[in-house]
């Protein structure tokens, strides 16, 4: 089984939503740690589609026209080799 690395992280959470936050893990059944786990890493996620969503709607007519076919690219990159 591979270690997975870990970073310790701290941060200063509200207490008056402290009770709030203890309770959702009791009714998920999951620790503290998880949740806040769990929580931090959906929220990049969701973080990195909303930039994804950005970039693609920021796409033009011409850059469309401009771009250049998958087989070429992948010629260049020499993926039309690979089987």
């Amino acid at each position: 089984m591979d270690k997975q690395q870990h970073k310790k992280l701290s941060v200063e959470f509200p207490a008056e939503e402290y009770v709030y936050l203890k309770m959702a893990c009791a009714k998920k059944g999951v620790s503290l740690k998880d949740f806040v786990n769990q929580a931090v890493i959906r929220s990049i996620h969701e973080y990195e589609d909303e930039l994804d969503l950005k970039a693609i709607e920021q796409i033009t007519e011409e850059d469309i026209k401009n771009a250049q076919p998958w087989e070429d690219v992948k010629r260049e990159l020499g993926w039309n080799k690979l089987s």
